[in-house]
């Protein structure tokens, strides 16, 4: 039974069908595509692979790249009789990439290049090209973009997986078999093409900036051919869309350069001079081959490198990549109290060979060399960091008894308080420590009315008169308390205004009490400026004073 005819209604447009991973050819692609399929009729035997060894396989019969170039070759010898191209495009035998020939050529006879096909590979790049035969897209793209040295290599990935070694550049593409060996001229063309601007020297090339001075930190790549190439870790840290190392990667297959090079890295932190150990350089190495296995961004190169080497450095303090042999000098940039920077410099001698990273928000990690690495800008992070390893015995080293280090230490570690606040209020407590201690006796030792006298005294002259009149003035209800505040006041003088705070009784009761709280306050200033004084003598004339003598 015959098909139901299709239906069209008036004014429906027809629809062009185009096949999938195609796109209509602009005038450039046009223009370029025609000068490339021209060459394959006339100079086709020139775009083909040198093969450049001579060896023999003995488990294959004859060697499979020349194997596929002669193929190739029968068909170049038919290129004019296009009804053979016609079969052969399409035959189901025979070398796939001969196949690919055959449709490239019999492409070259179109006379407009209208509908091509869009090959894009993450590899080898893109490029358009005719669709003719049965041959893969690959090997058609590759046959017709012989121009661009990746994508024309591509065609011979077949037999590079077996074990070939395939070089392409502009002026070639050459096969050395299972030796990767490098053809003239090819790495001179691919540093060419690069990202970089090399110039050549005696030894090989290195980038621009390298010229006048080799000494700047840069990595060297020695090549199995014994050329050297110098890039300086100014270039690679550029911004570009561009990767060096994948450029020339993929200008050879495999894409395996630790088969063709070998890189070094030349850079020492500042100040340091010693030696990294023995398993720096395989750390070293490490590195080299996430980016020489093409895992790697290549601008994250020159740091990676740079923290794998300061990682093998046992001692002194690492700061923003400057290495110091003392805390002293290399907390010397950092803003700060000078409380500040010498309680830092005890915690790092504490810390100095424990393996310590100090990050930039003042979280403290491992590392693998024994160095303190600092990577923040800040003293208060740096004490942060260290502190619950190193703060008990920092403090013991800044001055504190290691009875008070340790409560200190806790009462920070909980509080988390500014270190400059921190360490204000401990020089506080230590010099109305050192004061009291000059006293022979203790606040709260001394009974009655005689150990109010020399509470309030103390008080006074340690913690400073602010202190004492606050005291002093205090509301008390018992008349002879009240009367202890006002002799302070009288004999210090600070009993001006004062009067309304006390009863009449309270005052006259004081007045009696002021020359020998006087004396007392006399000799107590001598105490504390470390001159002769009669403080226990004065103690016993308030004593007689006040009616408290034995």
């Amino acid at each position: 039974m015959p098909a139901p005819g299709a239906v069209e209604f008036p004014g429906q447009k027809r629809r062009k069908i185009r096949m999938r991973g195609t796109k209509q050819a602009n005038k450039d692609t046009q223009i370029r595509l025609r000068k490339n399929l021209d060459r394959l009729l006339t100079d086709g035997e020139t775009l083909l692979p040198e093969v450049t060894w001579n060896g023999k396989i003995s488990w294959r019969k004859g060697d499979p790249v020349k194997k596929t170039i002669r193929e190739i070759q029968k068909v170049l010898e038919k290129r004019h009789n296009q009804k053979w191209l016609s079969k052969r495009m399409m035959a189901k035998r025979g070398d796939p990439l001969a196949k690919a020939w055959a449709g490239s050529l019999s492409a070259a006879y179109d006379e407009e290049i209208t509908i091509v096909g869009d090959f894009n590979h993450p590899s080898f790049g893109k490029g358009s090209f005719v669709r003719r035969g049965d041959g893969k897209p690959l090997y058609l793209a590759a046959i017709q973009n012989h121009h661009l040295p990746s994508l024309k290599m591509a065609a011979w990935e077949q037999h590079a997986r077996k074990g070939f070694h395939f070089f392409s550049w502009k002026k070639g593409l050459v096969c050395s078999g299972f030796q990767p060996i490098l053809p003239d001229g090819w790495l001179e063309d691919v540093l060419e093409r690069s990202r970089f601007e090399f110039v050549k020297n005696e030894g090989g090339w290195c980038t621009k900036d390298l010229t006048q001075d080799q000494s700047q930190p840069h990595i060297s790549l020695k090549f199995c051919n014994d050329e050297i190439v110098l890039i300086s870790l100014t270039s690679i840290e550029k911004k570009s869309k561009e990767s060096f190392i994948h450029h020339l990667a993929l200008s050879m297959l495999p894409p395996n350069l630790n088969h063709v090079l070998k890189a070094t890295f030349s850079w020492a932190p500042e100040g340091f001079e010693g030696d990294y150990g023995e398993e720096c350089e395989e750390d070293i190495q490490s590195v080299f081959e996430g980016w020489i296995g093409l895992t790697m961004d290549e601008r994250s190169l020159p740091e990676r490198l740079k923290i794998t080497q300061l990682n093998h450095i046992e001692s002194g303090i690492i700061v923003n990549k400057t290495w110091y042999e003392s805390p002293q000098k290399a907390i010397v940039g950092f803003s700060g109290s000078e409380k500040e920077k010498k309680l830092a410099v005890h915690l790092l001698e504490l810390a100095d060979g424990e393996a310590i990273r100090i990050d930039q928000k003042g979280v403290s990690s491992e590392r693998k060399g024994g160095a303190v690495e600092i990577q923040t800008s800040s003293l208060n992070h740096i004490l942060l960091a260290l502190w619950e390893d190193y703060g008990a015995k920092g403090l013991e080293a800044y001055g504190v008894p290691s009875q008070d280090a340790l409560v200190l230490w806790e009462e920070q570690w909980q509080k988390k308080k500014g270190f400059n606040r921190f360490l204000n209020e401990i020089e506080t407590k230590r010099t109305l420590a050192k004061k009291s201690a000059v006293f022979p006796f203790k606040k709260g030792e001394l009974e009655g009315i005689t150990g109010e006298i020399n509470d309030l005294v103390m008080t006074g002259l340690i913690d400073g008169k602010g202190s004492g009149e606050k005291m002093a003035t205090r509301k008390r209800k018992q008349i002879d308390s009240a009367a202890v505040g006002w002799s302070w006041l009288v004999a210090t003088q600070r009993n001006k205004g004062k009067e309304w705070q006390f009863e009449q009784g309270a005052r006259d009761k004081g007045s009696a009490w002021v020359a020998s709280v006087k004396n007392l306050v006399t000799q107590g200033q001598l105490l504390i400026n470390g001159e002769n004084a009669n403080y226990e003598q004065a103690i016993d004339e308030v004593k007689l004073s006040v009616g408290e003598s034995s």
